[in-house]
């Protein structure tokens, strides 16, 4: 049986945490002795729990730069010299570089990477930007197997040496079948609505997801399509400022902001169109649940989503144009047919491209050395 360690940072159930559990929950725990480290005490660390993995609390670990880093790193060096893992698979930046660090000193068998998008991007610094470059280039050469999620970030590292070839490899996210099956069911009983379009989202309010924009642009659609209506999931550093956005257009009965809810599936029941306007992103989870639902995306026209959305299945839309955007939602809610027809193509298509058993099954190999 091959002693596995999943390292994540954070203990909430963002993309990056759920994948990991995906991927556990389809391995064989006859093969696999499968345990997760990261920092303690939220939703994440619960659901590791529940399924029986072990635990391992990383209680200095943080998102910023730290001095605590040092210690998370001593802390990380000893648990993995301690277990004698077989495999240690990496997630994000920072669980990346000092856990891939260690589990090469302690001279681990395999050592794996997956690369949910870059700590690099376009609005750093020159200075910034470079120095992401480098700790992500070093953590590659510390490892055996760097796999992403999308085909344009492999590309692009490729391109700019960040990785070799040899260790390169894409597996695209999938959702189980437990999941799978109510969404499909949602996407089954889907017919054309005869009032109200509901275009909806779920989202962090940050910077990454351009929600100024969107919001900003949602409030003018809705004063061009009486008919049109936005419900928008999420908290995060910009709710406070998008709900003041909405109140200064006298949008709240019309431009819904209800903060987070974990359980997705009675909104994505409610939405006729799926929104996420990002400015990088790497193979997000809510786009694959909403296209699974037989919801038409309106996505960024950036690489990664370009993978998941086409003309017909959705519509992308360039960066920070946000009279495209507004033109986009109310060209949906004049005419809604169309976006009807990508609905459920979007629910076809995304099955076969985003494949659980697949994901699994190609993990496995990486796993076994197969």
């Amino acid at each position: 049986m091959k002693k596995l360690l999943h390292i994540q940072l954070l203990p909430l159930m963002s993309g990056v945490q759920r994948f990991s559990l995906h991927l556990l929950d389809g391995l064989d725990k006859n093969e696999f002795q499968i345990w997760v480290a990261c920092k303690p005490g939220g939703e994440f660390v619960d659901e590791v729990y529940s399924r029986g993995f072990h635990y391992i609390s990383l209680p200095s670990f943080r998102h910023p730069i730290s001095f605590l880093d040092l210690l998370t790193f001593v802390h990380l060096l000893g648990i993995i010299k301690k277990h004698r893992f077989d495999i240690v698979h990496t997630h994000s930046s920072k669980p990346g570089l000092f856990g891939r660090l260690a589990a090469r000193m302690c001279s681990v068998p395999l050592i794996v990477h997956t690369s949910h998008g870059t700590a690099f991007q376009q609005d750093q610094s020159p200075l910034v930007y470079r120095f992401y470059q480098f700790v992500e280039a070093l953590g590659n050469r510390l490892g055996h197997k760097i796999i992403f999620v999308n085909n344009s970030d492999r590309l692009f590292c490729l391109a700019k040496h960040l990785v070799s070839n040899s260790k390169a490899q894409t597996i695209y996210n999938a959702i189980p079948p437990k999941l799978q099956k109510p969404l499909s069911d949602i996407a089954s009983l889907r017919s054309l609505p005869t009032g109200e379009i509901v275009i909806g989202s779920t989202l962090r309010f940050s910077t990454q997801k351009n929600v100024i924009i969107l919001v900003a642009s949602a409030c003018q659609a809705c004063k061009q399509a009486p008919n049109l209506r936005f419900i928008i999931l999420g908290d995060g550093e910009h709710y406070d400022l998008c709900k003041s956005i909405v109140h200064s257009h006298k949008m709240a009965d019309r431009i819904l902001l209800p903060g987070w809810d974990s359980d997705v599936l009675p909104w994505l029941k409610v939405f006729h169109a799926f929104v996420l306007y990002s400015r990088w992103e790497a193979l997000p989870y809510s786009i694959i649940e909403a296209m699974t639902s037989g919801l038409p995306v309106i996505g960024s026209d950036i690489p990664s989503l370009a993978e998941l959305v086409d003309n017909d299945t959705g519509y992308l839309v360039p960066s920070d144009d946000d009279a495209a955007l507004i033109k986009v939602f109310v060209d949906i809610a004049t005419d809604f047919k169309s976006a009807f027809v990508k609905g459920k193509q979007a629910a076809q298509h995304i099955k076969q491209l985003c494949n659980y058993d697949k994901m699994v099954a190609e993990y496995r190999d990486v796993y076994l050395g197969q």
